[in-house]
């Protein structure tokens, strides 16, 4: 109860603030109308799309710079990962070199100048860095202590065993590694791979460093649209074109304000204080347990300028067409409110029985229209008046004409009795005179019309639409003699079947006058009567000109189409829309035919569980 109370307050409510919006509304002038109808149905769905479609313009902007910083960080993924690759192949090639295990394994220290020999003998690094132009230089680090020192060869020492990257490579126990570190020979840092061989005994292990060009890794990124940066899994940024950056860590660099999730795709960021958004790319290289990450960095201002622009232009037209139009709107409203407000005075003074009104609005818009009807109105009450009692008069003559007219139309009517007794008596004569055919068809004839003419909304047996039918097609095969045969085939008790009246004679009719009069040769129309298990088919076939694809899509069309007009006439579609009525959507009529073969037309009508047609 507490509830529908509640309800019933809100409808109140809600009642009362509608009735307040109507009053205000109407108690309106039309100027004000017409305005606030404006900038509801204009001003404001202009702002709203316009702003949707700014909205919209740069976040597509700023998709499109990610879709291309993203595929310009793809590519410098593939390119880094070519270069990391050629590294690694050299690495196994070097891992399995016998050349270099003889050099390492030899013991130089009855000969010195072998070692020379053997170093100017061994030439595959100069090789590789002359092949690969990725690579900067080969460090190969060995315990041999007889060997000697060059940029290629270094014995290793206390304190390269004490390095971080040193130990690293030996955790890795011969795994490929990569680490950014200090070349002494080069005097720079490197990414450099750096990979324990193993040859011989322990104390024979050697450590392999690979340093990777630094010109050719800024090669990669240095035509980029946007600053890129490259870091290895410990965050250490090793590739870059701002050399102050290298070896730092991403997430340290505070210089530069790079703050960023390495788990995440891509992120807005401030960099070097300017808002900026940061495509990530993660990928491991093949055959290392070090993982890659490329940094793309967008200024945001840089992707959005183009649209700012488009949007401010977009902002400045909207504006000027808004100032425009309202200023429009404004002076069409005010003239339009000008000549309501005459032709109001107007009516005005003809309500209080004032007909001298001033002269016609000019225009011949709907206003102007209607000042016109109205100056001539007022001289048809002018006329009125004075024909007061003529009017009178005549309206009395019109209706005892009227009178008249119904009584001779009355009086004309043919009396249906009148027609079945001549018909009987012309019967009659024919037989006197021996013409029996001609009396049995006139009998026929007359059956068939008065039946029809007591046809009523009420339902008949079957069995008398059939014997009406039968009746039509006698008279039928009357006229065309030997040219037209005819077959009913009854498969089912028709005596307890009921139905509305005329339910296939139109069909029958539609079969002689669509079908059967213009083909020539014989013609053959058969009607067949069965029953399924729930429905009544009722088949009408005949070998006619048949109908057109086209036509009959149309015909087929047209027999769901009621029109209210065509109510009394007896027709295809009628008898389809009266079966629906009576019956349901499911049974009607069905057309099925062929160009030159013929027409087939089937009622389809329900059978309730005791036999009967239901009705």
């Amino acid at each position: 109860m507490k509830y529908n109370k509640v309800n019933i307050k809100g409808k109140v409510i809600n009642m009362k603030i509608r009735n307040k919006i109507l009053f205000l509304i109407n108690n309106m002038k039309i100027r004000r109308k017409l305005i606030l109808v404006y900038i509801i149905a204009v001003v404001i769905p202009v702002i709203i799309v316009s702003s949707y479609l700014t909205l919209t313009m740069r976040n597509m902007v700023m998709n499109r710079a990610i879709n291309e910083a993203s595929t310009n960080t793809d590519r410098i993924q593939f390119r880094l990962n070519e270069v990391l690759k050629i590294a690694t192949d050299v690495s196994d090639r070097l891992y399995f070199d016998k050349g270099l295990a003889n050099i390492v394994l030899k013991d130089y220290s009855d000969d010195r100048f072998a070692v020379v020999s053997a170093y100017n003998n061994y030439q595959v690094f100069d090789e590789y860095l002359r092949y690969y132009q990725e690579l900067q230089s080969v460090r190969f680090y060995v315990n041999n202590q007889t060997m000697l020192d060059n940029s290629q060869f270094i014995k290793t020492t206390a304190g390269v065993q004490n390095t971080d990257w040193y130990k690293k490579t030996i955790k890795s126990d011969g795994r490929v590694t990569w680490q950014y570190i200090y070349d002494d020979y080069g005097k720079q840092k490197y990414l450099s791979l750096t990979r324990l061989i193993k040859m011989g005994e322990v104390k024979d292990w050697c450590v392999l460093v690979i340093n990777v060009s630094d010109t050719y890794l800024n090669s990669i990124i240095k035509d980029e649209p946007y600053e890129s940066i490259g870091a290895i899994d410990d965050g250490k940024v090793v590739m870059a074109l701002n050399n102050k950056i290298k070896g730092n860590k991403i997430k340290s660099l505070e210089s530069i304000n790079l703050k960023v999730n390495l788990q995440n795709d891509n992120e807005e960021i401030v960099y070097n204080g300017i808002p900026s958004m940061v495509i990530t790319n993660s990928f491991l290289p093949n055959r290392t347990s070090n993982k890659f990450q490329v940094f793309s960095i967008i200024p945001i201002n840089k992707i959005v300028n183009d649209a700012n622009k488009a949007s401010m232009n977009g902002i400045i037209i909207m504006t000027f067409s808004l100032v425009i139009s309202i200023t429009l709107i404004m002076l069409l409203t005010k003239v339009l409110s000008n000549r309501i407000i005459v032709l109001r005075g107007d009516m005005h003074k003809v309500v209080l029985g004032d007909f001298d009104i001033g002269k016609n609005i000019e225009g011949t818009d709907e206003i102007g229209e209607l000042h016109t009807d109205l100056t001539i109105m007022i001289e048809s009450i002018k006329q009125l008046i004075h024909e007061v009692y003529e009017e009178k008069l005549l309206k009395e003559q019109l209706s005892n004409r009227q009178r008249e007219v119904k009584f001779k139309m009355l009086a004309s009517q043919i009396n249906p009795h009148f027609l079945y007794n001549t018909l009987e008596t012309i019967r009659m004569k024919a037989h006197c005179n021996g013409q029996h055919e001609i009396a049995n068809i006139i009998k026929i004839l007359a059956k068939l019309m008065r039946r029809n003419l007591e046809v009523t909304n009420k339902v008949v047996s079957l069995e008398s639409e059939v014997e009406l039918m039968e009746n039509y097609l006698i008279i039928q095969k009357f006229r065309f003699g030997e040219r037209i045969n005819f077959e009913i085939n009854i498969l089912c008790d028709i005596k307890k079947y009921r139905v509305i009246p005329l339910l296939f004679q139109p069909i029958v009719e539609n079969a002689f006058v669509h079908g059967l009069e213009t083909k020539e040769g014989e013609c053959k129309l058969i009607i067949n009567i069965e029953r399924n298990e729930n429905d009544l088919l009722i088949s009408v076939i005949d070998n006619g000109v048949g109908i057109e694809e086209n036509k009959l899509i149309i015909i087929n069309g047209k027999l769901n189409n009621f029109n209210e007009d065509d109510e009394q006439r007896i027709g295809l579609c009628n008898v389809n829309q009266r079966i629906k009525l009576l019956y349901g959507e499911h049974y009607g009529v069905v057309i099925e035919s062929e160009k030159n073969e013929g027409t087939i037309v089937v009622i389809n009508l329900p059978i309730d569980k005791e036999g009967f047609i239901r009705c």
